[in-house]
């Protein structure tokens, strides 16, 4: 077979589905911290694969909901539906230009 008359295969890559992002963000939110990655993989109501998992913590960090201490400790740090929240956003001032 010449090599105009094959296919290129390309490397496909996963992506987690939105129900598994949303679990493990409820799994950290509902618990605010766990001492390891580890641990909070095996709080997870359902199996995941290891690499869709660390994907997701990837994501979760670079979108500003997760934080890591020093000793690798899981904290949720996005401040949805915090109490006080929407009276701050309410009665806060806008900064000028």
């Amino acid at each position: 077979m010449s090599e105009s008359t094959t296919v290129a295969t390309k490397k496909r890559t996963h992506s987690p589905n939105l129900d598994t992002i949303q679990m493990i963000e409820q799994t950290i939110e509902s618990n605010h911290d766990f001492r390891t990655a580890t641990e909070l993989y095996n709080a997870l109501p359902r199996g995941v694969q290891h690499a869709t998992f660390r994907k997701v913590l990837v994501y979760l960090e670079e979108s500003n909901k997760i934080a890591y201490d020093k000793n690798g400790a899981v904290f949720w740090i996005f401040a949805r539906n915090k109490p006080g929240l929407v009276d701050l956003q309410k009665n806060s001032v806008p900064l000028k230009k």
